[in-house]
């Protein structure tokens, strides 16, 4: 009896509270592992199926993605559809290259040398219509800003475009994701030969094919957008020069052959 009462613990003492603290941390650590190991595979899917969609808007596809059951199957099908195996990496001189496009982040890439830049495109097929997929990435006020830029075969016509942010302002810069901002870019033309292949202004100035009215309050971020796609659009020119010269090619063959006929 007398060495059951010495061998008590005392609760109140700072022993026992730090092994407590310590066993419950340790608990707490291998709780978390566990959980973050077992929803990883669904955290991934979700970052694919994301990424798939936003490619798919920016070729104007997927417009139901919101309304259907099943999103995620939803999203597959179109995806499969419309880009499937249609997609490659490319170097800065427009030439293809061994990678995968969809695994490719244009983030990452950035921060090699331009010798070893790989940059991910991606092409829709809609029947005999072709649109390119280019991705983006750049700086807003608060932090990153990304998205993607379809071309129409002419790789002179957007055929529309989708933008993220990080944490730009809620009703101000914030406004980047927003479908009224990005359908102003659809029939826009990029010009290739200028700095800045498109504008974003002031809004209630006069537009014109090259520009496209800013965010009121979102000066900085709307900046940011221009800069983004001028940066970026700078990085593909060498692809984008390539396939224009090969249609340009391919549209001489077809009249002599024509003409032949």
């Amino acid at each position: 009896m007398e060495n059951s009462d010495k061998k008590k613990i005392n609760i109140n003492g700072n022993t026992y509270t730090v092994i407590y603290s310590v066993v419950i941390v340790v608990v707490v650590a291998v709780l978390l592992t566990i959980a973050s190991t077992a929803l990883k595979p669904a955290q991934q899917r979700n970052r694919e199926i994301e990424k798939k969609e936003n490619i798919l808007k920016a070729v104007g596809k997927a417009a139901d993605a919101g309304n259907v059951k099943d999103k995620a199957s939803y999203i597959e099908q179109e995806y499969e559809k419309y880009i499937g195996n249609n997609s490659y990496v490319i170097d800065m001189s427009g030439n293809k290259k061994d990678g995968d496009a969809f695994k490719t982040e244009l983030k990452a890439e950035l921060v090699k040398p331009a010798a070893e830049r790989l940059l991910p495109v991606f092409v829709c097929k809609d029947g005999e219509q072709l649109r390119y997929v280019f991705q983006l990435h750049g700086k807003g006020l608060w932090g990153p800003i990304w998205g993607y830029i379809a071309l129409e075969s002419d790789l002179h016509t957007v055929a529309g475009v989708v933008f993220d942010h990080e944490g730009e302002t809620p009703g101000l810069g914030a406004e980047i994701s927003t479908a009224p901002f990005q359908q102003q870019f659809e029939k826009k033309q990029i010009n290739n030969d200028d700095d800045l292949p498109m504008v974003i202004q002031k809004p209630g100035g006069d537009l014109n094919n090259h520009t496209v009215d800013g965010i009121s309050g979102g000066t900085i971020t709307s900046r940011g957008v221009q800069q983004m796609l001028a940066d970026n659009l700078k990085l593909y020119k060498g692809f984008i020069d390539k396939i224009k010269s090969e249609n340009e090619n391919n549209s001489i063959e077809m009249n002599n052959k024509n003409q032949e006929q």
